[in-house]
């Protein structure tokens, strides 16, 4: 792909062009994922308009360059305080939110109207898968394959055990761990509640949650992609082993962490396999 800041803007704004209506279809997917948002749009580093999902009658110059100011005065703040700057950041009103992604590390931004009573954990991580498919279209990003972004265990009576993102313990976005967690905690329920039904997988903000149970506990895998037969027989085998390990723990377990070994060795083994 080539990078925007190598095509002429009337290129990028023309609605015939072919990356146009691929990134537009980008943004009608991800507002198709969210009821919620009521609109989206990407925007270049000097905040002009590169591409439109809003419906509504917004002035969408005036949303995607204050948004792109925001971002600016975000990033110096940051920098100020020796922090790294966040990828994304959240704008809250009365009447609704703005959040806004950064794309190709200031590059450009992707910026989501939404009403206040949105997951904003789902909604971040519908915006992360968005995301790379914009940075894709505009040379931002190589095509990857499909990778293991989340990994929970969990008990069978759905809490959380041990948590691992594909980013480590330092850039996970509590957020978005929230909202998966809260998913996967429903997910459990639902199977759990399934009479004479296999309910093993779904999807979750276009992405595929699988669960993978044992005796005690379940492993659920957030991947970007397919789960095959592999990947699940391995998970099984893995988790078996640690329910070996832990059996007189987790027979009567009561929370307690410190009882439970190896852990965090059963989720690094996990996220660090291709999921096909």
């Amino acid at each position: 792909m080539v990078p925007l800041a190598e095509i002429p803007l009337p290129r990028v704004l023309r609605r015939t062009s072919p990356i146009m209506e691929r990134l537009t279809a980008v943004l009608e997917e991800f507002e198709a994922g969210i009821p919620e948002v009521r609109g989206s749009a990407i925007a270049d580093r000097e905040g002009l308009p590169i591409a439109n999902g809003f419906r509504e009658p917004l002035d969408l110059m005036s949303i995607t360059a204050m948004s792109t100011l925001a971002v600016a005065s975000s990033r110096k703040v940051f920098d100020r305080l020796g922090l790294r700057t966040p990828r994304s950041m959240i704008i809250e009103g009365e009447e609704g939110k703005v959040v806004v992604q950064d794309l190709g590390g200031g590059e450009a931004s992707f910026i989501a109207l939404v009403r206040p009573d949105t997951n904003i954990g789902l909604l971040k991580l519908e915006m992360a898968v968005a995301a790379r498919k914009i940075e894709e279209e505009l040379g931002f990003a190589d095509h990857a394959g499909a990778q293991v972004e989340e990994v929970f265990l969990v008990s069978n009576a759905g809490l959380l055990i041990g948590h691992l993102s594909r980013g480590g313990e330092a850039t996970q976005d509590y957020d978005i761990v929230a909202g998966m967690l809260s998913a996967v905690q429903s997910f459990v329920k639902d199977v759990f509640r399934a009479q004479g039904e296999t309910l093993e997988e779904m999807e979750l903000a276009h992405m595929r949650l699988r669960l993978i149970r044992g005796s005690w506990c379940l492993v659920a895998v957030v991947a970007s992609g397919p789960i095959d037969n592999r990947y699940l027989s391995v998970a099984y085998d893995l988790l078996r082993a640690f329910e070996e390990r832990n059996d007189v723990a987790l027979d009567s377990w009561d929370g307690d962490l410190a009882s439970l070994q190896d852990v965090d060795a059963l989720l690094d083994e996990l996220i660090s396999r291709p999921p096909n």
